[in-house]
């Protein structure tokens, strides 16, 4: 079941579904005169796939644009409710023996399984949408909804000056930690809307993702470690598991591989002595704590389908590692096929984090590029897209918008989602660092790590100074307040010297040069950096303290992610790829259907191409 299932729910026992299956046969007369949906901005509705697909019905509530008469944001709603009252009146003659049903079954009063039956209808009308309704179930068994709680479109400035706190967001604040999106804009549909699939025969096609936990000295051009390359490798598995059809099931080994059982590190609360190792040498780890990349991650339903890890009568987690090597000698995609004690068999792509890099490079990149391909059309679907959205998806040739396309349709799905622990983590790291959480800003990502290949040939420098990426971002209308910018660098040392060089206003804010005063900054930095060493075999580094570290790198990511303007040396870094990722969007906002079918907000490099390139690179 979806970790935020929001439909209707009947306080009725086991004969809640015999109810629902009642509901279920009003479906075919359920809109006696139906009315198109307008179009959507970019996003073409019209199927080229040999089947023509209705049109989607107009949402029950609309966000009026900027071009209305009173030029305000108005929700309306009232009269799509009228028409959902005459529906209801409708089918009055099929819904009598319905309520009687409920009356029979329940014990309850005609009136009272009249109102149960109403909001079913109404609540299984709202699913029909795509729009989501919170529905509370009180003991005395009546229904409330809220309509405020069915969330509308967001317009362009919603989404371009976006907060760590979402305030469209109506749940736990902690859930905005969970993700590197709002909340508000996670498709909480995906999962109903997905292909259907053969009963009994989810698990038969399997992609078994083992994630690295330690350092992978032969494939040193490819980068699989820390927080960033994890997650993106990740990322690659899901596309790879979509783009084929197969069920995505990660594989954990049982032994620590690393002290403390995950190269996240050790958190406090999960574990008996944090950081503390035992006279063996080991941390005290609790059984039920998640090992590897699942002490960082849920894993999606939805990638899962369900299903576990495959033949394990006769599969052990070395077993499967043994497969996966002997398979990545081969250029070629190789399957393997095992039997469960249930007699059924699956078919299973064994790959860790590098194997997906090259499998992506070598065998599925150009596929996924080739046009015009049914493909496509399928692959979208399968990542959650309606049908126009696949449809224009299949149209289209230009590599980057594919690429952006799917970062959209990844950013949506809650293909990332952190575990509990460590959001909450998150949130206390950034809430010491003082940047507020319901105000914009900006961030910067600049590294200093190394020396970016080709850039000191040009410029005469291994690394790019600060000033330049001041001079990427430099904005110059005045404002009274300074403007917010968070700095995410692997040397906050450095950087504190190269911003003590600039001249400070009265107001105690940084004046950029050639600027009026008026225009102050103010900037926000965290003090650690970030490390692979725990990954290394043999390492001694305390299991918290690279927890630590953990933390401190997801609190960038949500951070840099979740800002209104990203500015980024060059795309060299796993880093600043995945931020790049979750900073697109499907063009769903009225007046900006010119600007393509993706918007992706605001992001500048001072440096080198444009473009990160493919998603989990």
């Amino acid at each position: 079941m979806s970790r935020r299932r929001n439909a209707a729910a009947a306080d009725s026992g086991s004969k809640t579904s015999e109810i629902v299956s009642l509901i279920s046969s009003l479906d075919d007369q359920s809109a006696p005169n139906p009315r198109n949906r307008s179009r959507r901005p970019s996003l073409k509705k019209d199927s080229g796939h040999g089947e023509s697909h209705k049109e989607e019905r107009r949402p029950l509530v609309r966000l009026l644009t900027h071009d209305d008469d009173d030029n305000k944001s108005v929700m309306t709603g009232m009269s799509a409710m009228t028409s959902m009252t005459a529906l209801t009146s409708t089918t009055a003659m099929t819904a009598t023996p319905i309520i009687a049903a409920i009356s029979k079954h329940t014990g309850l009063p005609r009136k009272a399984a009249y109102a149960i039956m109403s909001v079913i209808l109404v609540s299984f009308l709202i699913w029909r949408e795509g729009y989501r309704i919170r529905v509370n179930v009180s003991s005395s068994t009546l229904l409330n909804f809220n309509i405020q709680d069915i969330p509308v479109p967001k317009n362009a400035d919603d989404y371009n000056k976006p907060h760590l706190l979402d305030a469209a967001w109506p749940g736990h604040d902690n859930v905005n930690f969970e993700t590197l999106v709002q909340p508000s804009e996670i498709d909480l549909m995906l999962q109903r809307r997905l292909p259907e699939i053969e009963e009994g025969h989810e698990c038969d096609d399997i992609l078994l993702y083992m994630p690295n936990q330690l350092q992978n000295d032969d494939d040193d051009d490819v980068n699989v470690d820390g927080v960033a390359g994890q997650l993106n490798s990740y990322l690659m598995a899901a596309m790879l598991a979509t783009y084929t059809s197969k069920a995505m099931v990660v594989l954990e080994s049982k032994e620590d591989l690393v002290p403390g059982g995950s190269q996240f590190g050790c958190p406090s609360n999960p574990f008996s002595e944090a950081g503390k190792s035992t006279s063996s040498g080991r941390f005290n780890v609790k059984e039920d704590v998640p090992k590897g990349l699942s002490r960082l991650i849920q894993h999606s339903e939805w990638l899962s389908r369900g299903c576990s890890v495959p033949c394990q009568n006769n599969h052990d987690y070395e077993k499967w590692s043994n497969v996966r090597k002997k398979n990545g000698k081969s250029k070629f995609v190789q399957h393997t096929t095992c039997r469960n004690d249930s007699g059924w068999e699956s078919r299973v792509l064994v790959v860790d984090g590098a194997d997906v890099q090259r499998l992506f490079e070598n065998n599925f990149k150009g596929k996924m590029l080739h046009r015009p391909s049914p493909t496509a059309y399928n692959w979208a679907l399968r990542l959650g897209a309606k049908k126009y959205e696949a449809q224009t998806f299949a149209d289209l040739v230009d590599e980057e918008d594919i690429w952006d396309f799917v970062s959209a349709l990844l950013a949506r799905s809650d293909v990332l989602r952190f575990q509990p622990w460590i959001a909450k983590d998150a949130r206390n790291f950034i809430r010491l660092s003082q940047l507020p959480m319901q105000v914009d800003y900006d961030a910067f990502h600049v590294r200093r790590d190394g020396s970016i290949p080709g850039y000191e040939e040009e410029a005469g420098v291994d690394v790019i100074p600060f000033h330049e990426y001041l001079k990427t971002w430099e904005r110059h209308d005045c404002s009274d307040k300074a403007r917010i910018i968070y700095i995410a660098s692997d040397d906050p040392g450095q950087i504190k010297e190269e911003i003590s060089k600039y001249p400070v206003g009265d107001a105690g804010n940084l004046i950029l040069p050639g600027v009026d005063e008026c225009h102050g900054l103010r900037f926000y930095l965290r003090e650690d950096s970030t490390s692979t060493e725990f990954m290394k075999k043999g390492s001694t580094s305390d299991c918290s303290i690279q927890y630590r570290r953990t933390i401190s790198s997801v609190a960038d990511l949500i951070i840099l992610s979740k800002s209104s303007t990203f500015v980024i040396g060059e795309f060299g870094s796993g880093f600043g790829r995945l931020v790049r990722t979750f900073r697109a969007a499907l063009n769903d906002f009225p007046g900006r259907e010119e600007e393509g079918p993706v918007l992706v907000r605001d992001t500048r490099v001072v440096w080198g191409k444009p473009h990160p390139g493919p998603p989990g690179m």
